[in-house]
């Protein structure tokens, strides 16, 4: 039986072959070409194509796996997963090892031992990671990194950058208008006609899942997304790009990300460790819109020193939501309409009409359901094995049909998540798609995984250290009232105010030392009234 590496790689090769030949009729010759280079009959190609063709996705050329081979893994899927995730992650940050090997061992046999599956031998792990550090040795090789003055691509989408960085503004709560922090704000550029394919602001440090939604906002159209921001913009540029060209960060190297570029045919590109001028085109926008970002209320500069005598807590004006409308704006009307000096004085907009940029959107997913399938691929994924009441993620409760039979043998299954609604979790069946499994208590409502979060260090801080999914939704709820008992607090106090400006001003009192004291012939201080008592009655003269 072929691992699932080669399954995986035999694709990749036959979607490469297969995706130059486009959708129009296949020639004899060109079948004999494709066989050639398949190391297949050439009939076999046209049944190939027929299946790429009905679903362009690299695993719908994927072989069928008919049993055990010798010489094939036989550690299981999830202590696979251990293993891979050390070696990609772990390893390249650990400067200093004395004893790699040992370090490297000790290292997954701690996670198997938390994840409770029984971890791999010494040998295997030494096997491991001779494997590892011959494909990377071998793509390092066939995949060399251009040098930044010949970095010359001339096809929309051809190449893009992605990078990260933290803005230089603080913005604020948008109910109390308090400084919360420095957004991340996340960028991916086309290298030909330098325009900005996609870019995602969020509080939270950049994961696998700001990758996933990076990536799927450079894919799909921005209409749905403009609207939501309240924007009318024209942002034409998307498209599934070729070559992703990325620094060595780990939310770069995930399962998620590596699985669903495989699947559309995009080449992951790394660039040298501790070398940003690889990647220049990036570092100049980020650079650029920097530059901008400093004339803003409430940025701290690029630099510490002055930050004192610029006072950005006290400036700060800008929600998150209203920075990020800013940046759409700065960057679809203003940035793609300037005059670029890599591009000889033309705008990246013209550019990407003068080179046909609407050609690469055809690669893209073209209808809705085939755009959830690419959100799919590269949302983040965990691993989970199905208990007694069902599956828990993130200290969540979720049920389907089919896990009163999968707990029976306690199945571990992988389960793929979206950050802004947890409210529902995809999980995965070997060879079918994903299923979609809900809350256990439908009565809960749709939270992001930021609110989760936030309500956990709360919950921490507080000293809890047993945290459970009725606490989570208890103190979401609790933080949702006050949150609409203070907006409707700050309305109502706007509807009053224009009626107290309406009224006439009060009389003018005299002051206080002019006002006389009250006096009683009896010499005694007048006494004290008690509004708790009733008032007695006095007998009043008839008319």
């Amino acid at each position: 039986m072929a691992t699932t590496k080669e399954s995986e790689d035999r694709a990749a090769t036959v979607a490469r072959v297969l995706r130059p030949l486009g959708n129009g009729p296949l020639t004899k010759a060109q079948a004999l070409k494709a066989a050639q280079l398949l190391d297949v009959h050439w009939t076999t190609v046209y049944h190939l194509r027929q299946r790429f063709l009905a679903n362009p996705v690299t695993s719908a050329v994927k072989p069928r796996e008919r049993g055990p081979k010798t010489g094939s893994r036989r550690l299981s899927e999830r202590v696979e997963i251990i293993v891979d995730e050390v070696l990609t992650t772990w390893l390249p940050r650990q400067r200093l090892l004395a004893h790699p090997l040992t370090d490297l061992t000790l290292e997954i046999r701690s996670r198997c031992a938390a994840a409770g599956v029984t971890p791999p031998s010494r040998s295997s792990v030494l096997r491991r990671w001779a494997a590892h550090r011959e494909a990377e040795g071998s793509k390092q090789a066939s995949n060399p990194v251009p040098a930044p003055g010949n970095f010359i691509v001339r096809n929309p989408l051809d190449v893009v950058q992605v990078d990260h960085t933290q803005a230089d503004l603080l913005v604020v709560d948008s109910l109390s208008r308090r400084p919360i922090g420095r957004p991340w704000l996340s960028l991916a550029i086309d290298i030909a006609t330098r325009c900005v394919v996609g870019f995602y602001v969020s509080m939270d440090r950049p994961g696998a899942a700001t990758v996933a939604l990076l990536l799927t906002r450079v894919a799909l159209p921005k209409a749905a997304w403009l609207d939501k921001l309240g924007i009318q913009l024209e942002w034409p540029m998307r498209g599934v790009p070729r070559v992703l060209h990325l620094d060595n960060a780990a939310e770069f190297k995930s399962r998620a990300l590596r699985s669903g570029c495989t699947e559309y045919g995009i080449e992951l590109m790394y660039r040298p460790v501790r070398r940003p001028h690889y990647g220049g085109h990036i570092e100049r926008l980020n650079r650029t819109l920097m530059e901008r970002v400093h004339g803003l209320p409430g940025t701290t500069g690029s630099s510490p020193k002055g930050r004192k005598k610029r006072a950005p807590e006290k400036q700060a004006a800008l929600t998150l939501q209203e920075f990020e409308q800013w940046l759409a704006l700065e960057i679809g009307q203003r940035y793609h309409n300037s005059a670029h000096r890599g591009l000889h004085g033309a705008t990246p907009a013209s550019t990407w009409n003068a080179l046909n940029g609407a050609a690469v959107i055809s690669r893209s997913p073209a209808t809705p359901e085939a755009e959830w399938q690419f959100l799919l691929q590269f949302l983040p994924v965990a691993r989970r094995t199905i208990q007694a009441d069902g599956l828990t993620l993130f200290y969540l409760r979720y049920w389907h049909p089919l896990f009163s039979t999968w707990r029976r043998d306690r199945r571990t299954v992988t389960v793929r998540y979206h950050p802004d609604d947890l409210s529902r979790v995809f999980v995965g069946i070997p060879g079918k798609a994903f299923i979609e499994a809900r809350f256990a208590d439908l009565r809960h409502p749709t939270i992001s995984l930021w609110e989760q979060r936030s309500v956990v260090r709360h919950l921490r801080d507080q000293g809890q250290k047993l945290i459970s999914e009725a606490m989570v939704f208890r103190a979401i709820e609790e933080q949702r009232r006050l949150v609409e008992k203070s907006q409707r607090n700050a309305r109502s106090a706007k509807r009053r105010k224009p009626d107290t400006d309406r009224r006439a001003p009060p009389k003018a009192f005299p002051p206080d030392s002019l006002v006389p004291e009250p006096t009683s012939t009896s010499g005694l201080q007048p006494e004290s009234v008690d509004y708790s008592k009733p008032a007695p009655a006095y007998d009043v003269e008839q008319w």
